[in-house]
């Protein structure tokens, strides 16, 4: 007698660069295994070194399997992740999170979970999108001085088109007396991009995300958001010439004035348009330090254990005059 096969749920949590991905999923995937979900996390991240898992590591544990996709061109990464989902669907995961690239077009996600096997493994849960309020703020000051971006305004729409729920990350470090008026013109700019690529949906609601403070109840909403079609104008997405990513490995540099490193690099505008900067780096007495750092805050945490790479991401990126900026690095391991 044939016994139907039960579907497993895939999450998609997708944001731009920065936007806070990974330390949302981590308090995501906790409740949903406090929830009595056997979870696995698929990272992919932006170039070929993966700091995310590293970080998700640090903060769950073995709470979670997590697996790592190793970034390459995209039909490369594209058939590496369809390994990992083959295998994540033959284990006994009841839940899987897909945490792809900041460069990234949510219907690739679709595309392929309904490709063969995975259509008979897995239906799709939620689509979670995180929206960076300092990035949005800092996106509409460039345009007024520049061209619109259309790469960027098109990653956004592609994002929040099908998003069951849009997260609002960072609210906290901007203006909270200005708090309501924040959150409408970064929903009018969200929705500005949608329209411009004839998505008819438009965003009516932002769940103003505070790390660390989101309550089960508001977890079980999020849980339970699903996904909308967001049928809108496709544009090919990739790695492209302007997005890339530059990698520094065994950084020397005093630790002390780090921070202040950090944001020179980011206003000087010959470097090119740095929009992230993540990974570590060894403090003066040996231990590990975590460095996340976008144009508007630099943060610099003590973490467990660490790989002495920073991993740079932008447009235009100068990496030889970037590199001036350290006293001593390699270009490889």
């Amino acid at each position: 007698m044939r016994t139907e096969q039960i579907m497993k749920k895939i999450d998609l949590i997708t944001g731009f660069l920065g936007s806070g991905k990974t330390t949302f999923i981590s308090e995501y995937a906790d409740f949903l295994v406090r929830a009595g979900e056997s979870v696995a996390i698929i990272v992919n991240d932006y170039g070929a070194i993966n700091v995310d898992r590293l970080l998700l590591e640090k903060t769950l544990g073995d709470k979670c399997h997590l697996e790592m996709v190793i970034g390459g061109d995209p039909d490369c990464t594209r058939r590496r992740l369809k390994t990992k989902l083959i295998t994540m669907g033959l284990a006994g995961y009841t839940r899987v999170i897909v945490e792809p690239s900041g460069i990234f077009d949510a219907d690739e996600f679709f595309d392929l979970i309904y490709e063969d096997p995975l259509e008979r493994m897995f239906e799709p849960g939620n689509v979670i999108t995180i929206v960076d309020a300092c990035f949005i703020n800092e996106q509409i000051s460039f345009e007024q001085s520049e061209n619109k971006d259309t790469e960027i305004r098109y990653l956004l729409a592609s994002q929040t088109a099908k998003a069951g729920t849009v997260v609002l990350s960072k609210m906290d470090k901007e203006m909270a007396d200005k708090s309501d008026d924040s959150v409408n013109i970064i929903k009018n700019y969200v929705n500005n991009c949608l329209k411009e690529f004839k998505c008819a949906r438009q965003i009516s609601d932002l769940y103003i995300w505070k790390t660390g403070a989101v309550t089960d109840q508001d977890f079980s909403k999020i849980f339970t958001s699903g996904y909308h079609s967001g049928e809108m104008i496709k544009l090919p997405v990739t790695d492209s010439n302007s997005f890339k990513s530059i990698f520094f490995f065994h950084v020397k540099t005093d630790v002390n004035k780090l921070e202040d490193t950090i944001k020179r690099i980011f206003d000087d505008s010959k470097n090119g348009r740095l929009i992230r900067l993540k990974g570590f780096i060894q403090n003066t007495d040996g231990s590990w330090l975590e460095v996340n750092a976008t144009s508007r805050m630099v943060n610099i945490s003590p973490i467990t254990v660490g790989q002495e790479l920073f991993i740079l991401i932008g447009e235009n990126l100068n990496q030889e005059r970037i590199g001036g900026y350290w006293d001593e690095y390699r270009n490889t391991l």
